[in-house]
């Protein structure tokens, strides 16, 4: 596991938001969902899972991606706040 802690496109995730069961897919991104920030997922069946974030109670990573981010790039660990 890499030294800095953080959500990477490609890893797979078992989230806990709330419902019955957990999510469990790959995160692929972040999108807007009204006026919050969303955490997509691709589940195995191929869905596309958008998650609120303030309805995330916990995340466990199951598989760490192993994509190397381009040089330059803000990296996955930035956030941006505008």
């Amino acid at each position: 596991m890499n030294s800095k802690y953080r959500i990477s496109p490609g890893s797979k995730f078992s989230i806990d938001h709330g419902n019955d069961e957990p999510t469990i897919g790959v995160f692929k991104g972040l999108s807007v969902m009204g006026g919050d920030t969303a955490l997509v997922f691709e589940t195995d069946a191929g869905v596309l899972r958008f998650i609120n974030s303030a309805h995330i109670v916990s995340m466990d990573l199951l598989e760490e991606s192993e994509q190397v981010e381009p040089a330059g790039s803000m990296g996955s660990d930035s956030v941006y706040y505008g």
